[in-house]
């Protein structure tokens, strides 16, 4: 099936839909890729954490349910402390290169 109008994004379109990501972000992007073994080791210490956060939950009906909160909050806490680090790896550089501020 063909196409009556131009396929290009207008103006608006291309304000909405594309995206380029900033130096910042690539930087924390490419970091966390580098080190994402932190994060699949931190599941495993994160156990007690993830267990703690979803222990009060209603409605679960089986214990595989309930497991498979317990590894999402496992995933979610492992994400977060990435994260984290990843911004207290790049964020004081990036912070001395852009705006010539040097953390004390």
């Amino acid at each position: 099936m063909q196409r009556d109008s131009d396929g290009t994004p207008n103006e608006l379109q291309r304000a909405l839909l594309e995206y380029s990501p900033t130096d910042l972000e690539e930087s924390l992007i490419e970091w966390t890729r580098e080190h994402w073994p932190m994060a699949a080791r931190a599941m495993v210490y994160n156990k007690s954490e993830g267990d703690q956060m979803v222990s009060g939950v209603q409605g679960v009906r089986s214990d595989e349910g309930q497991l498979v909160m317990q590894v999402a909050a496992r995933v979610a806490i492992s994400e977060r402390e990435l994260l984290i680090r990843g911004i207290a790896a790049i964020l004081p550089e990036w912070l001395e290169q852009r705006y010539g501020l040097t953390p004390k």
